[in-house]
């Protein structure tokens, strides 16, 4: 993923705490473009654990040492969506609430 991300970010820190650079060829904000170096049998990828299924003829392995954390963040304007899809939008804000409110380290907000 490109600098900024919390991804990237993850992936930085967790080799600086084990003394290794990362060699970073590519980067892309899309999982399925990141993923297309290894599935042509050009390199690595590093790909966040929810888009581990994407390629079925890549092979997978966790990277659990040092364990690498980032977030994923919705934001929304507090007073709603104001759009002609607002209501899909309601819709879909009600599901994130409800999906990620018993999550752990979720911090759901009330906007």
């Amino acid at each position: 993923m490109p600098r900024g991300t919390g991804m990237r970010s993850a992936l930085q820190e967790g080799c600086a705490s084990v003394g290794v650079e990362p060699h970073i060829a590519f980067e892309a904000a899309d999982p399925v473009v990141l993923a297309q170096p290894a599935i042509r049998r050009l390199g690595v990828a590093i790909l966040p654990e929810s888009a581990a299924g994407i390629e079925p003829s890549l092979r997978l392995l966790a990277i659990t040492r040092p364990s690498l954390r980032s977030r994923i963040e919705l934001a929304w304007r507090a007073e709603g969506p104001q759009s002609p899809i607002a209501p899909a939008a309601r819709a879909m804000i009600a599901a994130a609430r409800a999906f990620f409110a018993g999550a752990p380290d979720s911090h759901v907000g009330s906007a």
